[in-house]
């Protein structure tokens, strides 16, 4: 388990850094929403990292079987 836990840590921070580094080109400062839409992409990031080690897990599961 702990496996699955290093692999959604791993996706979060490398997915959190990429966000960073390519969200600093496109953030001026000037527009209000941009608060808003940072956060939601925040969001997607950990959603999608939670998705990946799921799949791990599940792709583990089914070859344990066979």
């Amino acid at each position: 388990m702990s496996r699955y836990i290093s692999i959604f840590f791993l996706c979060l921070f490398v997915s959190g850094i990429l966000f960073f580094i390519v969200g600093s080109f496109f953030m001026d400062g000037g527009d209000p929403a941009e608060g808003v839409m940072f956060l939601f992409g925040v969001i997607i990031v950990i959603l999608l990292s939670f998705i990946i080690s799921q799949m791990y897990y599940l792709i583990h599961l089914v070859r344990k079987k066979d």
